[in-house]
């Protein structure tokens, strides 16, 4: 079971040639036989990542972003959804178990996401809305095995991660931030992105 695919023109928000993310929970849904029940499907969440990039998300504007590898989705806070006028499929639930075994079941799925990161490179990525969660958005294992992410991690907590644009292959090295800090324009200062 393929877990991208290149658009050929034939879907109409993708413009051909990107390098899209499928949702695994969509790809099992979609591949039932008919007459068979799903079964449940849990993912677990940290509780706590500490670093973020902040890309544009839909063609609205920069969201914090939480780089979590360790979740096997991509997540998004059902207020930023409705923010960035995203629209889901409401058939496409799954349910989030975190650390504390507290269980949140999602609203749906949101198809074809556009995040853009530095360099003006975007990539296509499923995701899942939940209301209230601990984060705005949660970037999973998807985007770092799209993007083939390498991060290098420093003494002080920072952390820079070199992303490669799935669609030319060009690499770029991105600062991650600390959660809850915005970057401010200018050189130093709080502007430095180990803060």
């Amino acid at each position: 079971m393929a877990t991208y695919f290149i658009a050929d023109g034939t879907q109409d928000d993708l413009p051909t040639g990107a390098v899209v993310h499928q949702d695994c929970v969509a790809t099992y849904l979609e591949n039932i036989p008919p007459g068979e029940k799903p079964v449940v499907v849990y993912v677990a969440r940290d509780l706590q990542v500490l670093r973020s990039l902040n890309p544009i998300v839909n063609q609205r504007g920069q969201v914090e972003t939480i780089l979590d590898s360790g979740s096997q989705i991509v997540c998004m806070a059902l207020d930023e959804a409705l923010h960035l006028g995203l629209t889901w499929d409401p058939d496409i639930c799954l349910r989030m178990e975190s650390a504390n075994s507290q269980v949140n079941t999602s609203v749906g799925l949101a198809k074809n996401v556009p995040f853009t990161f530095a360099e003006g490179f975007t990539i296509y990525l499923q995701v899942h809305i939940f209301v209230k969660p601990a984060y705005t958005v949660l970037l999973g294992c998807p985007l770092d095995t799209l993007t083939e992410i390498n991060i290098q991690n420093f003494q002080d907590g920072s952390a820079i991660i070199t992303i490669r644009d799935p669609n030319t292959g060009h690499w770029t090295a991105l600062p991650t931030l600390q959660r809850g800090k915005v970057p401010k324009p200018g050189v130093g200062g709080d502007s430095d992105p180990r803060f």
